[in-house]
C-alpha cells in the first residue's frame, strides 16, 4: 500500500475517533475486525497523533489565527493533526509533502475552503516550527 493509503486509512480512524471520543486502539482493532489490512503506517500515524493530541492541538491553537481547534469542523481538525504530527515526528516525512497530503484530503473529505484552511495553518506551522526558508533565521 502507499502513504497516501496510509494516511486515509489513519484520517478515517482518528476522524471516528474525534467524534465518537472512543480510544483510537480499540478503533484500530475494530478496523481489523471489519476492514482487513491496516497499513503499519497508519497504525504508527494513528497511535502517535493519539498520544500527541494535547501537544498537537496547543501548537495547531497557537498558528491557527483566532480560529481554535475546538471551533474546527472534525474534519479538519483531524486532518492537520494528521498533517502536523507527520510534520513533527516523521523523519522520512518533509514537511511540505504532508502539507500538500493535508491539502489533498481536505478537497477530498471537507469543504470548499478548506483546502485553502488547511494549507495556511500548516505553512503556518512550518514557519514558526522550521522557520521561513531562506531567511537564515532558526524557527
Amino acid at each position: 500500500m502507499s502513504r497516501r493509503t496510509a494516511r486515509k486509512q489513519a484520517f478515517f480512524i482518528l476522524y471516528q475517533s474525534d467524534v465518537t471520543g472512543r480510544p483510537a486502539g480499540e478503533l484500530l482493532g475494530r478496523w481489523r475486525a471489519y476492514r482487513g489490512e491496516l497499513e503499519e503506517y497508519a497504525e504508527r500515524v494513528v497511535r502517535g497523533v493519539e498520544r500527541e493530541r494535547e501537544r498537537l492541538d496547543a501548537a495547531l491553537d497557537e498558528v491557527s489565527a483566532g480560529w481554535p481547534v475546538w471551533r474546527m469542523s472534525a474534519v479538519d481538525r483531524t486532518i492537520l493533526r494528521l498533517a502536523l504530527y507527520e510534520m513533527l515526528h516523521v523523519e522520512d516525512v518533509p514537511p511540505e509533502v504532508a502539507i500538500n497530503e493535508a491539502v489533498e484530503l481536505a478537497k477530498g473529505f471537507s469543504g470548499e475552503e478548506a483546502p485553502s484552511f488547511v494549507g495556511g495553518v500548516l505553512r503556518g506551522a512550518e514557519d514558526r516550527i522550521f522557520g521561513k526558508v531562506g531567511d537564515g533565521e532558526p524557527g
